[in-house]
């Protein structure tokens, strides 16, 4: 009898095995439903991500703290205009591979093909809002001249309490190049703004937290997790009225039409001739190594005085004196 039952115990388990493979099999492709997978494009100097409707745009410069030359500029370009067009992606996220955010223009490139091509490869990150869907600026290490732009452009900002930004382009006569002026007064108000913008001191993650600058602080190496963390709250909510509001804020600050904006804006740009020449003073500051490394310190060559020229003389002869009578 039990050689019997053998056959029907097993049978029952064979077939009781079956319906558990079929079942974590089909959980497994509820899974795959629910979580869309992530694609990737590699581009030469940046790498685009896309997780569902949130899409993460990846400088990969890290050789030069992610700095901006035509060539990354134009990818960029490209990649937030396929963004947009993009009906799938709701929210792009900016990131820096390496530990840098972006640490602005490439100043040898800016030595060698002008500051107007890097500008004009730039154009589209000069669009207020730079886009009309939600943009997240995932911001760690160096963020300072036109990365510290770039990141102020977005609409939030996620920082780490290591990071470091400022208006470094200060040491080179190199002019907010990106609409950072206005933005940065819209976000943390002129006296705060004109601290920045004059000085070019550089401030923790933690301090820029402090002025408003950033929706969040976290910790080293979290930005980007972060950063992709609020993006998916952001996708949750119907797009339409989100864009709307976020539009109609961005518009009553930044695009204000009146005839003394127009008015600034024009001597604004009369001044630019006069910027291009302490520009190119700046550049080659730089590739002699002045001024690099974030240092404000020796950015100009001080004469000295005929009087301080005469009392180093005396100091010398009253010393030589010294020492001719102690021998």
């Amino acid at each position: 009898m039990k050689s019997l039952l053998r056959p029907a115990v097993l049978a029952k388990n064979v077939s009781f095995t079956r319906m558990n493979i079929y079942r974590l099999a089909s959980n497994d492709a509820k899974k795959q439903e629910k979580e869309p997978p992530k694609t990737e494009e590699i581009v030469k100097n940046i790498s685009v991500e896309k997780y569902g409707a949130i899409t993460t745009l990846n400088i990969d410069r890290a050789k030069t703290r992610n700095s901006l030359d035509e060539a990354t500029l134009r990818e960029m370009a490209a990649a937030i205009d396929a963004f947009d067009k993009d009906t799938e992606a709701k929210v792009l996220v900016f990131n820096g591979e390496g530990g840098s955010f972006c640490s602005g223009f490439d100043m040898d490139e800016v030595g060698t093909k002008g500051y107007h091509t890097l500008r004009d490869a730039a154009s589209r990150l000069l669009r207020r809002p730079l886009c009309d869907k939600p943009t997240i600026a995932a911001v760690t290490g160096y963020a300072v001249a036109e990365g510290f732009e770039l990141a102020i452009a977005c609409d939030l900002r996620i920082i780490e309490d290591t990071a470091v930004v400022g208006c470094l382009g200060r040491r080179f006569g190199v002019p907010q190049s990106l609409f950072g002026s206005r933005r940065l007064t819209s976000l943390i108000g002129l006296s705060r703004a004109l601290d920045l913008l004059m000085t070019g001191r550089l401030i923790s993650g933690t301090e820029a937290h402090a002025m408003g600058l950033t929706c969040k602080l976290t910790s080293t190496g979290t930005a980007l997790g972060e950063s992709v963390k609020l993006a998916k709250s952001l996708v949750k909510f119907p797009q339409n009225a989100l864009i709307m509001d976020k539009l109609a804020a961005v518009n009553s600050q930044l695009n204000p039409n009146s005839e003394e904006s127009m008015r600034e804006e024009a001597i604004i740009s009369t001044l630019m001739g006069g910027a291009m020449e302490d520009m190119k003073e700046g550049v080659k500051k730089f590739q002699k190594g002045i001024g690099k490394h974030g240092k404000f310190y020796r950015l100009t060559d001080v004469p000295l005085k005929d009087w301080e020229l005469e009392e180093s003389i005396e100091e010398v002869t009253i010393e030589s004196n010294k020492e001719e009578k102690k021998s």
